[in-house]
């Protein structure tokens, strides 16, 4: 988005008209019906355009002051000490920096929409998406349900805990759209939230090969976590994981008393070692599948680390491949998004200290 200050670029223009009978020396020429077939008299029409330099010029001022002010306004947010929100998921009220609730929402409900230094009128882009999510309205494909139980299924099943990059009702709340043209969120949406992951690696074209083979011959297949093992019965292949590798995500859940979010970054944590060929478990790198899965079968590494740091990590919310029908069955029946009581309020005071409060419940997104 090229942001300008539409009225001052009109009125700068405006002036300038009066100045001169030449249009020409401001404008494009467009000439229409020029063939002899074409129909209708011919018109001239004159066209303001930034491939000439006065124009370019007065643009690239107008979307610089626009670029100021909204560094001021993101400025002043950074710094307000009255910010108060509650989260969209769950019953944490937030107080003071903005950011808490923006990473609170991206590592407890797998919610990201980027970093918080990079949004403007957070408090506008909060309400907005609350707006939505009270009237049961996905906030990726904008699809209505009749209540809020059948919402939440819907954006957790399909993916849709994030924001559609392709709607320009989010332009606004993004930096990155008052730059420069060309630059715009959505790529933001492919950036893990708080922890800079470097790319991964391009792998040799066999070994990229591979993978394409595993998971794009039927969309329908649901893959292992460790070998080549496909099925369309995604619990034949949760029995396949804990009979051939004797990895058993229930137990995995049970003895590392995981919610919903936690197996979702198992798995794809997992599913991206894998791809890499790594071994999971001791983070060996290997030329390839066939050299990493020798050495998983050798050393009976099918499970993960000692070190749960390594896999509890934001970035391990964003799926490895689009899809991934194990991710759908995950048990989550312990996790209704925030294990609180319903006759509760939970609520963060300044110092980040969740206390409760009598104050009745009443549905938030």
């Amino acid at each position: 988005m090229f942001s300008l200050l539409l009225s001052k670029y009109v009125e700068y223009w405006r002036e300038r008209f009066t100045t001169t009978k030449d249009l020409t020396e401001y404008c494009v020429v467009v000439n229409t019906n020029t063939k002899e077939e074409d129909l209708g008299p011919k018109e001239k029409y004159f066209l303001l355009t930034n491939y000439l330099p006065e124009d370019l010029e007065i643009r690239q001022k107008l979307s610089n002051e626009k670029l100021v002010n909204i560094l001021d306004q993101q400025h002043l947010e950074r710094q307000d000490s009255k910010f108060s929100k509650k989260c969209l998921f769950c019953k944490v009220m937030f107080h003071g920096n903005r950011s808490k609730l923006f990473q609170h929402m991206a590592k407890d409900h797998a919610f990201n929409v980027g970093n918080p230094d990079n949004i403007v009128h957070a408090g506008d882009f909060i309400d907005m998406m609350k707006s939505k999510l009270d009237k049961f309205t996905c906030l990726f494909c904008e699809k209505e349900f009749k209540e809020w139980s059948i919402l939440k299924d819907h954006m957790r099943k399909k993916g849709h805990k994030r924001l559609d990059p392709k709607n320009k009702e989010y332009d606004k709340y993004y930096v990155i759209n008052y730059l420069e043209p060309g630059k715009d969120w959505k790529a933001l949406q492919t950036e893990p939230e708080y922890e800079k992951e470097a790319e991964i690696p391009v792998a040799e074209e066999n070994m990229e090969k591979e993978w394409e083979d595993w998971i794009e011959d039927d969309p329908t297949l649901s893959l292992c976590l460790f070998c080549m093992k496909t099925d369309k019965d995604v619990y034949k292949i949760l029995d396949h994981m804990k009979g051939e590798h004797k990895f058993d995500l229930k137990d995995v859940k049970s003895k590392l008393e995981l919610d919903f979010y936690h197996q979702v970054k198992i798995v794809n944590y997992v599913r991206k070692q894998v791809y890499q060929c790594r071994c999971p478990m001791c983070l060996r790198e290997y030329d390839g599948q066939d050299e990493l899965q020798y050495h998983l079968a050798d050393e009976n590494h099918f499970g993960l680390p000692d070190d749960r740091s390594v896999w509890d990590q934001p970035g391990y919310f964003f799926s490895t491949f689009d899809d991934d029908s194990l991710l759908c069955f995950l048990e989550d029946e312990d996790d209704d998004e925030e294990e609180y009581d319903e006759d509760e309020n939970y609520v963060e005071d300044e110092n980040q200290n969740i206390t409760k409060s009598p104050k009745p419940y009443s549905h938030e997104t």
